[in-house]
């Protein structure tokens, strides 16, 4: 059996841990190796595959499986059943990161060439130090379940033109950093292989992030379910909220999560702040799109181009400068 630099690590640590109930130690495990491990399910499934108590079929599979017997822990004194619940823990953005260009929705290859060019121009006039790909960065049209022309682009292009773009962001920003979220389009790509494939949806190679080899680029890949943090705000796609678009996107964002957050998803550049009873004020900004804006699906709407720069200071504090793009102008 190969193992996997995934299962040398996950082996490291059932040597390490011996009696650590399998739950608390995939958490551990995913804590310490984000950049490795998609979310602690995926370092809990590859435990109890080394330890062979994932079925009869990987159990025949795994050469010297690791005996793993668990006693008392305090996170369960009650000893009972193994909980599927995941934690949620944000994601902190590197007090490093702090001066960031905020892209969303561009939609790749539908993408507006001229507005996305402007957005990069001004992240190297103000010296980012941080690109932020806030999803929707590709369209995946072919895979979505939608009525679709087969004469569009094919999901093979799509994914080299997101491969070209991210070779283009790295070679304009050598010193950057690049961070990469999920967007409700990308995991059009994840709800295909569950439908059409999934005797393959476990396979690292078919995952959306292998296959723009983000790894390899230095990109880190966040899932759309994972809230981000940079300083005192909260930054999400969108679509993690239900519904949430309407006349007023940002209002609608205070409404929901009561704090700090920037987001993309509707294509609108809107700002709002509200002065809570103790004086602190909260504030909610929505993002323009860098993509086409009179697309066949949905010819007619209110969409507008735009980006975000965001500047995070020491003690948490940030400011967001909400641009948006019209008639080739930033605004």
């Amino acid at each position: 059996m190969l193992i996997t630099d995934k299962g040398k690590i996950v082996r490291d640590y059932l040597h390490r841990f011996p009696n650590t109930s399998k739950t608390t130690l995939a958490k551990k495990i995913y804590k310490e190796n984000q950049l490795l491990f998609k979310d602690d399910e995926e370092a809990r499934s590859a435990i109890r595959y080394h330890t062979g108590t994932r079925g009869k079929s990987h159990r025949d599979n795994v050469k010297d499986p690791i005996k793993h017997e668990t006693n008392f822990s305090t996170t369960n004194p009650f000893g009972l059943p193994e909980s599927d619940a995941k934690p949620f823990t944000p994601y902190i953005l590197p007090k490093a990161n702090n001066n960031i260009l905020f892209l969303s929705d561009i939609h790749l290859p539908y993408h507006d060439i001229e507005a996305l060019t402007i957005a990069l121009e001004y992240g190297k006039k103000h010296n980012v130090n941080t690109i932020y790909l806030n999803g929707d960065i590709l369209d995946c049209y072919q895979a979505s379940f939608h009525e679709k022309d087969p004469k569009k682009r094919d999901l093979a292009n799509e994914f080299e033109i997101g491969r070209q773009f991210i070779d283009l962001i790295i070679r304009e920003f050598p010193k950057a950093k690049i961070f990469y979220k999920e967007g409700n389009h990308e995991m059009r790509w994840e709800r295909y292989l569950r439908v059409k494939a999934p005797i393959i949806l476990d396979m690292e190679e078919f995952r959306i992030e292998r296959i723009l080899k983000l790894n390899e680029k230095g990109v880190t890949w966040i899932p759309n379910s994972q809230l981000v943090k940079a300083g005192k705000l909260n930054m999400i796609h969108g679509n993690e909220y239900k519904g949430g678009g309407g006349i007023n996107v940002a209002r609608t964002l205070w409404l929901r999560a009561g704090d700090n957050v920037i987001a993309g998803d509707k294509h609108k550049t809107q700002s709002g702040l509200k002065t809570n009873i103790d004086k602190s004020i909260v504030g909610t900004w929505s993002v323009g799109c860098l993509c086409e804006l009179n697309p066949e699906y949905l010819t007619f709407n209110e969409w507008n181009l735009g980006f975000a720069h965001i500047e995070v200071f020491s003690d948490g504090n940030f400011t967001v400068h909400n641009k948006q793009i019209i008639n080739g102008r930033v605004l």
